[in-house]
């Protein structure tokens, strides 16, 4: 353990003092490798021979900025305990593996990686016996550390790592039960191949300077946009003059409160126009078709009058300014006695009930599309 111990400081002095004689570090992608190794295994308590070294030779390929794929052949010979000084027979241990490398900071003069690999150990006990081959698997960790100049066709790397290897085998007299153990190495690693420049990090160019304005140049900022309310008349001020303030009618299905579509756009033109006009009081006046009795249909024109008001209301309008009052079917604009006509009479209707000088008020029916959509609600055999 005490060999393990100062190859540490050894590689944490050479780690430390390695940056001083790095010029600068490029990508190795595309670069070749060879690396060899001092190896010390501490063998699984199981086997029956001692901790000794070994050395490990292999050839590697970085096929990208993180990656690298190797071919590793590391042999070592280890003493049968129970035997005094160098007699006794040795367990020979060869390992070849195809190893996959993840470096991290590929552009760094310190790389430490992750590796991960399997292969073949032959495991040979004695001059005399037969080799026991088997299938092996190993993980482990290591560190890459720059040694000179690091942009150049040749590069040289110390290189040191720790790995769990695990041998699979069974059933063996002298040789445990898939043993498992921990080796550690410390080399040389030596790249061939131009590294792969970085791309240079090109600066934006600033933005030119603004053309400078002539004061004779500057021109004051237009005057606001006057957004006048559409259909209403403004003088120079965007003051509204007088002017004509149409409130049109809307439609309701059969048997319904509900708003149509058509109704809520037409609403939404409602609601803009009076918004400009604050002064005026507007009764919403609800009415039906002739179906139904004169109780039920007084109710039902007040509950579409009140769905109006509500509406309204919701749109800005204050509910001070708006009245709800239900006719049922005493006031029909059409003929009951066609769909058409029903659904004309199923209507919501404004009546203003003071007025201004310079306000003209025009009341308009519902629109096609208002009608059209009231009449989708009504039941084929519906009768007046």
């Amino acid at each position: 353990m005490k060999f393990i111990r100062d190859v540490g400081v050894v590689v944490a002095a050479l780690a430390l003092a390695t940056p001083a004689f790095a010029s600068d570090v490029w990508d190795d992608t595309g670069a070749t490798y060879v690396d060899a190794m001092l190896q010390y295994s501490l063998l699984d308590d199981k086997r029956i021979s001692k901790d000794d070294f070994g050395v490990q030779g292999g050839v590697g390929y970085n096929f990208a900025p993180n990656f690298a794929l190797e071919l590793n052949y590391g042999t070592g010979s280890y003493k049968v305990r129970g035997f005094a000084g160098d007699a006794g027979p040795s367990e020979q241990l060869r390992a070849t593996s195809l190893d996959l490398l993840y470096k991290f900071f590929p552009n760094s003069i310190f790389r430490p990686y992750i590796l991960t690999g399997a292969g073949e150990l032959q495991d040979r006990i004695g001059g005399n016996l037969d080799n026991n081959h088997s299938w092996m698997a190993e993980a482990g960790v290591g560190a890459l550390t720059g040694i000179g100049s690091q942009s150049g066709s040749t590069r040289l790397q110390l290189r040191t790592e720790a790995k769990y290897r695990r041998e699979f085998i069974q059933n063996n007299e002298l040789i445990p039960n898939n043993p498992s153990d921990v080796v550690f190495g410390v080399g040389l690693q030596l790249s061939f191949g131009n590294p792969t420049r970085p791309v240079p990090v090109v600066a934006a160019a600033p933005p030119p300077e603004p053309a400078p304005i002539a004061r004779e140049a500057v021109v004051a900022p237009p005057p606001e946009p006057c957004h006048a309310p559409a259909g209403f008349q403004v003088d120079a001020n965007c003051h509204i003059i007088e002017q004509t303030v149409v409130v049109r009618a809307v439609d309701f299905e059969f048997n319904s409160t509900k708003l149509t579509v058509p109704a809520q756009h037409t609403l939404d033109e409602v609601a803009a126009a009076l918004l400009t006009q604050p002064e005026l009081n507007v009764e919403v006046q609800g009415h039906t078709d002739s179906i139904g009795t004169d109780s039920y249909n007084l109710g039902l024109s007040q509950r579409r009058a009140d769905a109006v008001r509500a509406y309204l209301t919701s749109r800005g309008l204050s509910a001070g300014v708006l009245t709800a009052r239900g006719f049922g079917k005493t006031k029909p604009i059409a003929s009951n006695e066609t769909a058409e006509g029903r659904a004309q009479n199923r209507r919501v209707a404004f009546e203003v009930t003071n007025g201004f000088a310079h306000v003209i008020v025009i009341k308009e029916g519902a629109s096609d599309a208002s009608t059209q959509a009231a009449k989708q609600g009504e039941p084929p055999n519906a009768k007046k």
